[in-house]
């Protein structure tokens, strides 16, 4: 099982601490905090070892029919990603929404079809992630419509937000069956279940043994991506928990 860990633990200055990572771990970064030059400088430091990127989220919603420049941040995110030999492309389907959900989903589905046509021309595999909190009152697809987007789109493939799915009471184990084969990746991270907490696991509510007996059964190729936001302020202490976690679940 391969394992990433997201930049998103180590935000502004601190980021410098991702380059004591163990090479065996992958890196996940957020492309649109950066200018090439910063990205260059980071990987030469990084090493040899898997990279993806978290699509533009900040920057860009595909749900807000008003926002007209989505293509050109996809646009540099892809060259970057095809120059980088990227493992995958995250994307998110949906920010904040509006009330006309049946025609936002409609204007997104049009998009993500721009969105995966452009990345094909690089090269690069985009992976569709589940977003949205019902918290915040902006879940766009529900977890059928979820599904159904894999049937839509052939040539992407899912990445499942485990603390996003927690939020929204979908049971994760059913989820990693359900998608199986078209899981490439998981943004691991736990949480109470009442809002997007970016923890470590153990620290939530999630249920682990289900969930990695799940992967382990049903989509051992997903590359587990720990998407925390808080719990640790370098790699030393990131990569001890990395291995009890193998350990524990047996990974």
């Amino acid at each position: 099982m391969k394992f990433e860990v997201s930049d998103l633990l180590f935000a502004g200055f601190p980021k410098f601490a991702m380059r004591a990572l163990s090479p065996q771990y992958g890196i996940e970064f957020f492309y649109e905090f950066g200018k090439d030059y910063y990205w260059d400088n980071e990987i030469a430091c990084w090493g040899k070892r898997d990279l993806s990127i978290h699509g533009p989220c900040v920057a860009v919603n595909l749900a807000n029919p008003e926002q007209k420049t989505y293509l050109e941040a996809f646009a540099a995110t892809f060259a970057y990603a095809e120059k980088i030999k990227a493992d995958f492309v995250v994307v998110h389907t949906n920010e904040e929404i509006g009330e006309d959900k049946e025609a936002l989903k409609e204007l997104v589905k049009q998009r993500l079809a721009e969105v995966i046509a452009m990345a094909e021309k690089h090269n690069v595999k985009v992976l569709i992630e589940n977003v949205g909190l019902c918290c915040k009152n902006n879940v766009l697809f529900t977890y059928e419509d979820f599904l159904a987007l894999f049937e839509q789109f052939p040539t992407a493939d899912a990445l499942l937000d485990t603390g996003h799915a927690h939020v929204n009471g979908w049971d994760l184990a059913k989820v990693v069956q359900d998608l199986g084969p078209r899981l490439k990746a998981c943004h691991v991270h736990d949480n109470s279940g009442k809002g997007d907490e970016h923890l470590p696991v153990g620290q939530g509510t999630i249920a682990w043994d289900g969930y990695f007996a799940a992967v382990k059964a049903y989509a051992p190729q997903a590359t587990q991506v720990l998407e925390y936001s808080r719990g640790f302020i370098n790699t030393k202490g990131l990569e001890e928990h990395l291995e009890g976690l193998k350990a524990q679940y047996n990974l």
